[in-house]
């Protein structure tokens, strides 16, 4: 098996290989179906990276009820994922930890999620600071969270903007301007508007709840998923 070195997918700036591409370095064919213990084991032979679907995966950005939707109303058993175990919010907030700007393409990739075949992307989590600032009116209101969702041709884009605030690195940037944390979520299956904010809400709270990484100097808050109307941006 070949090992991929966490801090190596974390960085925008260097050179990221693509998952598909270090797949196919291990992969030699991909079955499909789940037959039974040997056709399992034949299929992690020839992807060492499958594993079944459930709320350890991505280190638990998936509740229990989104596992069970996704199980129930998409079929969804087994996946590929190549950083299986790897906690990539550390290296990721080290870099978004000096400057407040928008990385291209992204701040860092924390999970991205493959088919059990490992050629269609499922899930991708993204992060970066902005683009732009955490709405003036919701945080009037007393919000730090703001959710929002839009289709797209494969499936659908949720996003979440955080009031993370950094006061010491946007007086550093080159604007002087406060951004928002944000966490996006690309779902090429199409679960419920309630399952999108969960896994938005876990994968900000890795960044904003745990010691050592955006150290946010105001307090954080998420509203339960049930309880959000997501808007359309």
């Amino acid at each position: 098996m070949i090992a991929i070195p966490p801090h190596s997918l974390a960085r925008p700036l260097r050179t990221v290989i693509p998952l598909t591409c270090l797949l196919a370095l291990t992969i030699t064919a991909c079955g499909g179906g789940d037959d039974g213990p040997q056709q399992n084991e034949e299929q992690q032979t020839r992807n060492p990276y499958l594993n079944t679907f459930s709320e350890r995966t991505c280190r638990g950005t998936f509740d229990k009820e989104s596992v069970i939707e996704a199980k129930h109303d998409h079929d969804l058993r087994q996946v590929t994922e190549p950083r299986t175990g790897s906690d990539l919010t550390i290296p990721i907030s080290i870099d978004m930890n000096k400057h407040m700007k928008t990385f291209k393409p992204f701040g860092g990739q924390p999970c991205a999620i493959l088919d059990e075949s490992a050629k269609k992307k499922l899930f991708n989590i993204t992060v970066n600071w902005g683009p732009n600032s955490f709405p003036a009116t919701e945080r009037k209101s007393g919000k730090t969270a703001s959710y929002s969702v839009r289709k797209t041709g494969n499936g659908k884009r949720a996003e979440l903007l955080v009031d993370c605030q950094r006061p010491d690195l946007a007086q550093k940037s080159k604007d002087k301007k406060m951004l928002a944390f944000q966490v996006t979520l690309t779902d090429n299956v199409g679960l419920s508007n309630r399952a999108e904010v969960s896994i938005l809400t876990k994968s900000a709270q890795r960044f904003t709840d745990l010691e050592g990484r955006l150290s946010c100097q105001n307090k954080v808050t998420y509203p339960a998923p049930e309880t959000v109307t997501v808007a359309d941006r």
